[in-house]
Parts: structure tokens; sequence; C-alpha cells
């Protein structure tokens, strides 16, 4: 029943990961914002524990990547868009191309 709330997204990061150490019973967290495409806004990301460590050393602006998760609810952003996605599994494919990164450091600014 898990899979129900499951949501699939392509993107390029648009911002460095956002990395937040472990402390006290917290996991390690890694944030980040997705842009998906021309029609669709920058979604905000974050993902937890050994997951968060990979991304913080392996994403940077411009890198194509394809997440699988889930929504949730992230209070600590402003109300209007609290909404984020939580991330369970990334798929990164290198891009290298100067275009990309390009269109990825304009919708970062």
């Amino acid at each position: 029943m898990r899979n129900l709330n499951s949501t699939l997204l392509e993107g390029l990061l648009t911002s460095e990961p956002l990395y937040t150490e472990p402390a006290n019973d917290r996991l390690a967290t890694a944030r980040f914002l997705l842009d998906a495409g021309a029609d669709i806004p920058a979604m905000p990301a974050i993902a937890y524990g050994r997951l968060a460590d990979t991304i913080r050393d392996t994403l940077h602006v411009g890198t194509s990547v394809r997440l699988v998760g889930r929504l949730g609810i992230d209070s600590s952003l402003d109300a209007m868009t609290p909404v984020v996605i939580v991330v369970e599994h990334v798929e990164i494919k290198r891009s290298f191309s100067p275009e990309a990164r390009a269109y990825a450091e304009d919708a970062a600014s």
C-alpha cells in the first residue's frame, strides 16, 4: 500500500544540497531544489540518513536526477509552500553539457 503515495520526478538540481549533521536522535538531512521543467516550479526535496550523506557527496547544481519519493509537509518552510518531496531513491545522470548547466544556474537565480 505504500506505493500509492509514491511520486517519480526527473529534473535538474538548482541548488547545492544543504546538509545538516545528525544530532541527538535526529538523522542527517540533505535539502535541495529540483527543477522539473519550464512549466513546473522548482520543488523542494529532502532526504534523510545514509541517502542524505550520498546526496551531499555526489549531487551538485546542474546534476540531472530521477527521484522516487513521497509527498510530505515541512513546517520549516513558509506557509504558502510547505509541501516537499521526501526522497526515498535517487538515480543520478551526470549532465556535462554547458546548456544544461547554464539552465540550472539560471533557474537557481
